[in-house]
């Protein structure tokens, strides 16, 4: 039975068409369509290079660091990341309210940018834009820096 049979039944099955009767949108579908090779067009490589490039990784350069005290810090934090600048997220003076709204923005702002969330510490996070690429130096670096200035 042919992909235009099935989609016949269907039809009939749903009721969107007669059974009996000649349908003429279905006359012209029966038949197969010719196959022609040569009407793929092969694509070069300069092309298919050209057509969607992904932003290249970049290491890890300046960092902003935001201690929020209310929902409403959420918003630098945001304007931060879309700005291709990574965030250090210092909740540890949060209650705890405020720390899991913070963490879930956090996390839904990263998934929606494709970045990335990183635990620093319990309640320190680093969140990343897709294009920042963290090393494990860099983490270390990033917890050093972050405790000696607390």
């Amino acid at each position: 039975m042919s992909s235009v049979g099935v989609w016949k039944k269907t039809l009939v099955y749903l009721g969107l068409v007669e059974e009996d009767g000649h349908d003429e949108e279905f006359e012209e579908l029966d038949e197969d369509p010719p196959e022609n090779p040569s009407s793929i067009r092969k694509i070069s490589r300069e092309e298919l290079s050209t057509v969607h490039q992904l932003p290249t990784a970049q290491p890890l350069g300046r960092v902003h660091i935001v201690a929020p005290r209310a929902y409403d810090d959420a918003k630098e934090i945001g304007d931060k990341l879309r700005s291709s600048v990574p965030v250090i997220m210092n909740l540890q003076g949060a209650d705890e309210d405020l720390f899991k709204r913070m963490t879930a923005f956090a996390s839904g702002l990263a998934y929606g940018l494709r970045g990335d969330v990183q635990r620093l510490s319990p309640k320190t996070y680093l969140v990343t834009p897709a294009n920042i690429e963290v090393s494990a130096e860099d983490r270390q670096r990033l917890k050093k820096d972050l405790f000696s200035e607390f």
